[in-house]
């Protein structure tokens, strides 16, 4: 796959929706299901479908995966000022498992984070590495596109042919970017690992936003290499029967009729399965040793 940039939006359109029209290819008659003519008008109206809708170009939701101390440190001189192998193992697992086995996550990066990666684990594997960049130019590689804003990469991922081949979006770093979507409007979840100590960092991002946001699962505490921390997932609580998820769509390729997405408080549905296994077995643990 060559680089695509954030003008380019049809580009793959063909490739991913005829992927997606799998299921009526095998059920119509070997004959269509082998027409070149049958395969155009499955994907010309699939394409209809998805791009035909007045009004606002839906955003992506998203959800936050971050590192901070009890300072709201996350860094010094571009890097991590500690070593905590757990923490890497937890934001590989998080950010790599989809609940699609057809689909990948993207990760949102700005140019310094996407930098601070060593070149030989870059771009991140098994995953849309989104960059975030005005002037950067990065050369042709495997699932890396830039972006010039945080608003139009989110608008891209809910377009075809993203919305159908992402299945999450996670924002990584760096600082600057923590700062605008930490308790944006749009952030579903937020997938702390929460540093008990104070650390000397250059680097920070602002609290959470407790009125709009709540834990919904916390991970015994953890100690490497002298520092203790958890593993702490807050969920986006919406009170208003008007407030939507990522806008007009919730993020997703909408089908031309009226958007019903309503935020439902008890609905997690968006987070990571691996959360959900981790809360139930700390749960089961927790109420075992009662």
């Amino acid at each position: 796959m060559m680089l695509h940039y954030c003008t380019q939006r049809t580009l793959f359109l063909s490739k991913v929706l005829l992927n997606s029209s799998k299921s009526s290819f095998c059920n119509s008659a070997s004959l269509a299901a082998t027409s070149p003519l049958f395969k155009f008008q499955i994907l010309t109206a699939n394409y209809s479908r998805f791009t035909a809708i007045a009004g606002e170009i839906p955003m992506r939701s998203y959800q936050v995966v971050v590192a901070p101390t009890r300072d709201m440190g996350i860094g010094k001189d571009g890097k991590l000022p500690w070593r905590l192998p757990s923490d890497l193992k937890f934001f590989k697992e998080i950010t790599l498992a989809t609940s699609d086995p057809g689909k990948q996550n993207a990760i949102l990066m700005g140019r310094k984070t996407w930098e601070s990666i060593p070149i030989k684990y870059r771009p991140l594997p098994g995953r849309l590495n989104v960059v975030l960049t005005r002037s950067f130019e990065i050369e042709d590689e495997e699932n890396v596109i830039t972006c010039g804003s945080i608003s139009s990469a989110l608008e891209l991922l809910a377009e075809a042919p993203y919305c159908f081949s992402i299945d999450k979006v996670f924002v990584i770093g760096g600082g600057q970017i923590l700062r605008e979507t930490l308790n944006g409007p749009g952030c579903d979840a937020i997938h702390v690992t929460e540093i008990e100590t104070s650390v000397e960092c250059d680097t920070f991002i602002p609290s959470i936003d407790f009125s709009k946001f709540q834990p919904w699962y916390s991970s015994p505490p953890l100690v490497e290499n002298g520092i203790r921390y958890s593993f702490v997932t807050y969920v986006h609580v919406r009170n208003s029967e008007n407030e939507t998820i990522a806008g007009k769509t919730g993020g997703k390729c909408n089908d031309g009729k009226s958007s019903s997405n309503r935020f439902e408080v008890k609905d997690f549905s968006f987070l990571p399965k691996m959360i959900f296994e981790k809360r139930d077995e700390y749960m089961h643990h927790t109420s075992s040793s009662k």
